[in-house]
């Protein structure tokens, strides 16, 4: 059965072929119509949207506002319910919203235009009443003559209209081919730097690319600068399929990367996102290098690149491997380890792992009765599932002392484990009996203060972190070359029990760096690792609070040797 992990839920949506509720009606929870067909659907709370609206892209560029993307919101962006400048109905959930004009689109009438991109349907020109933005340039456009595709519903000045597919100029070796949608061939919204006049270009508008070694050119170079200087190119003369192949680079990987959108390829089963270490399933991003392995959900190459959160003063920005050697990092809001992409702050070495940075402010929680924000708090507050104290938490405005931490907020309601055959329930109540089990992974008592884990067939409890253990947002595999030897390695989970660590001589318990070459095998966690790491020219390169959080970050995991 498909799972998603979907930005709007807190919990994972598995896919139905359709939701009944003792003949009641379902609503979505995104478009707020009756469901009918296939439905992602929360099996922890009454959660609910057809296929379609879950798998709507976060950002899109819209005809009826061309001058900036719109990004899709979970719930309105004021407070109450939002008026849809296209249709006026009122809606509460799902929208496409412009932050810089508050223009709001309800999911019906953003999907009624889907432009195509090359753009290959024929324009009529018409007198335009009034003025427009040019869906091509972006410029203004003033009333008068201008041209219309009937299809897309885009007007564009004359003259854009008149741009071919495809062009030659003598400063490039390659055709360049024309795209209305520079965001999909280099997989951003922001700007890219024009290759002819080196000046700024927004991915949000058209543009000439190379389909070989994309190099972007502003229409306006070819228009003015260039007028003189390029050629039109036909299909046969490009040797080429002038359709757009959507394989783009992305920031964050140095090959290019293309979209996989076959829903039955089981390659893809059991596979983690690059980006959020998440299960992945099609439609997704993934690398066209044949043994890369680089794949990412289409949500998280649209994260933005920058954003404000409510635990941090500053600006956040997206890296796709944290500064700190090999990109292993303790997220500041849940305190999991990850090697996913991170928003940092560098000034304060701020770290959120991409779950952490893209939690909703506010959610429904079955913990409790009334919705919870996201605040950091002046004081650290007690968390109700982990009875820990963390300043990064969802408090409830009603009740002044219920708070829980990401960590907590973040467990899923059912989850299982290879020790037990028998799905794990969390218990939010084992205060009202103050029982204590025993944990059937660690073999000592659960706190009754503290939420567990339980197993209703068995009888027996178990505690979260027991449960998630240390590697819930950790990827294993791929390969980095680390100081300790002269070849790639991997990380793996665990090894055979035998095995040795070539650097101290003894068995390798736990995270370890495998060596595919020579199958040599060193430990990445505890004394030994960081013995080792000390010696390298990376350890003198790190600032001292780096090296103290990362040293943390190495002992803090369970060692796996001696401390000889």
């Amino acid at each position: 059965m498909e799972k998603m992990e979907h930005f709007s839920h807190i919990h994972p949506l598995l896919l139905k072929q359709e939701k009944r509720n003792n003949n009641n009606r379902v609503l979505c929870s995104g478009c707020e119509n009756p469901i009918s067909g296939p439905v992602f659907s929360c099996e922890q709370c009454n959660y609910n949207l057809h296929k379609t609206c879950a798998e709507m892209p976060r950002h899109v560029k819209h005809p009826l506002h061309p001058e900036h993307p719109l990004v899709l919101l979970s719930t309105s962006p004021y407070e109450g319910r939002y008026v849809c400048d296209s249709c006026r109905g009122i809606f509460q959930n799902f929208v496409y919203h412009c932050y810089i004009c508050s223009y709001d689109l309800d999911v019906s009438c953003a999907s009624q235009c889907n432009p195509d991109d090359g753009h290959k349907h024929e324009f009529m020109s018409v007198t335009n009443p009034q003025s427009f933005v040019c869906y091509a340039c972006g410029l203004q456009g003033n009333e008068g003559l201008a041209c219309l595709c009937s299809i897309c519903q885009i007007w564009v000045h004359s003259s854009c209209a008149e741009l071919p597919l495809a062009v030659r100029i003598k400063s490039h070796d390659h055709p360049l081919k024309l795209t209305y949608a520079l965001h999909h061939v280099y997989g951003f919204w922001g700007n890219i730097t024009c290759g002819v006049c080196n000046g700024a270009m927004s991915a949000a508008f058209a543009g000439y690319f190379c389909s070989t070694c994309t190099f972007p050119v502003h229409l306006k170079c070819l228009q003015q600068d260039l007028r003189d200087e390029w050629e039109a190119v036909t299909e046969d003369e490009t040797g080429e399929s002038l359709d757009i192949d959507f394989a783009f680079s992305f920031f964050g990987h140095e090959h290019l990367l293309k979209l996989t959108d076959e829903e039955s390829d089981l390659r893809y089963s059991g596979k983690l996102c690059d980006g959020c270490i998440q299960p992945i399933m099609p439609p997704l991003l993934s690398c066209e290098e044949e043994n890369c392995g680089f794949i990412l959900h289409q949500s998280c190459a649209g994260l933005p690149r920058t954003k404000l959160h409510p635990f941090h003063a500053h600006p956040l920005t997206l890296l796709p491997k944290a500064p700190n050697y090999d990109g292993i990092y303790r997220c500041d809001g849940c305190k999991r380890l990850s090697n996913g992409f991170v928003y940092r702050c560098d000034e304060c070495q701020f770290d959120l792992d991409v779950c952490c940075g893209s939690l909703q402010e506010r959610i429904e929680h079955e913990s409790h009765m009334h919705p919870l924000l996201l605040k950091k708090t002046t004081v650290g507050r007690q968390c109700k599932g982990c009875q820990n104290w963390s300043k990064y938490v969802f408090v409830c405005d009603v009740c002044e002392d219920f708070a829980i931490d990401c960590g907590c907020a973040t467990l899923p309601l059912k989850a299982w484990h290879m020790y037990d055959k028998h799905p794990l329930i969390l218990n939010y109540s084992a205060e009202e009996g103050l029982r204590e089990y025993e944990c059937g992974l660690c073999n000592e008592k659960t706190c009754p203060k503290q939420w567990f884990y339980y197993c209703d067939d068995c009888d027996s409890g178990a505690h979260p972190y027991c449960v998630e253990g240390k590697s819930r947002r950790v990827k294993f595999g791929g390969s980095f070359q680390y100081d300790v030897h002269s070849h790639p390695l991997a990380l793996v989970e665990e090894t055979d029990q035998n095995t040795k660590c070539e650097a101290c001589g003894e068995c390798c318990n736990g995270w370890t760096l495998e060596c595919d070459q020579c199958k040599s095998y060193f430990h990445r966690e505890g004394q030994c690792f960081w013995k080792q790491f000390k010696k390298s020219a990376k350890y003198l390169e790190l600032s001292g609070v780096m090296r103290h959080r990362y040293a943390a970050n190495v002992l803090a995991s369970t060692p796996n040797v001696t401390t000889k």
